[in-house]
């Protein structure tokens, strides 16, 4: 296995989250299986607010993503919504808990403009 690593050297971490809200069966091979809830962003929101709350973030970035999804379905035909945006967590070294809570920094003008059309839209 390959490991990424980051411009000081330390290990990259990649990954996405959603919230288990049940279990059922899959549809193509019967076993038991997890539904998730809908709210992609809200999840991504709790596991980024949590590390923060634990000192455990330097800093909060966001990036360009795949744009937002608003009526998406994942394999088992659960449905899902999200902004589609990357949220970016620098990790402390060491387990050393950071001083100050991270900040997220202002993206670039038009994902701003995009976040706050996707919050009014996804709020009505």
């Amino acid at each position: 296995m390959r490991i990424a690593k980051g411009k000081q050297g330390r290990p990259v971490w990649l990954g996405t989250v959603t919230f288990d809200s049940g279990v059922t069966l899959s549809r193509d091979t019967g076993q038991v299986t997890h539904r998730i809830a809908p709210n992609i962003d809200a999840e991504r929101g709790r596991l980024i607010g949590e590390l923060n709350k634990a000192h455990m973030l330097t800093a909060l970035n966001q990036a360009k993503g795949i744009g937002p999804t608003l009526n998406g379905r994942n394999g088992e035909g659960d449905r899902y919504y999200t902004d589609g945006e990357i949220w970016l967590g620098t990790l402390v070294c060491d387990g050393k808990e950071a001083d100050k809570l991270a900040t997220m920094q202002p993206g670039p003008a038009l994902i701003e403009l995009k976040n706050a059309a996707f919050s009014w839209s996804s709020a009505h």
